[in-house]
């Protein structure tokens, strides 16, 4: 399977994120239909270079409540830990992921 970042560096050009910008370079090799596709693919090359930063994604987290038994949070997206921390937390102050 081709990704967005594979087809940009078919035209020796790599890609970093910078904040929620992809930067893409040497900038003298950007042709106008290059600079067409980034556009149009903004938000795949952002998941593509969020996906590549080291991070374990997972789809499913074990909630850890206290005095609770450990239930599953499923999501249709891979997240960080931090992630589903987040949202854990956002529903029950003291929970934990696993």
């Amino acid at each position: 399977m081709s990704t967005a970042i594979d087809y940009l560096a078919q035209f020796g050009l790599s890609t970093r994120k910078k904040g929620n910008r992809v930067v893409v370079s040497p900038r003298a090799l950007v042709t106008d239909d290059l600079q067409k596709y980034i556009r149009a693919h903004r938000l795949e090359l952002l998941a593509e270079l969020a996906a590549n930063d080291g991070l374990a994604r997972h789809c499913s987290w074990s909630v850890l409540l206290p005095g609770r038994q450990p239930f599953p949070m499923i999501s249709p997206e891979p997240m960080t830990r931090d992630e589903a921390l987040e949202i854990v937390r956002w529903r029950w102050p003291d929970g934990d992921v696993a």
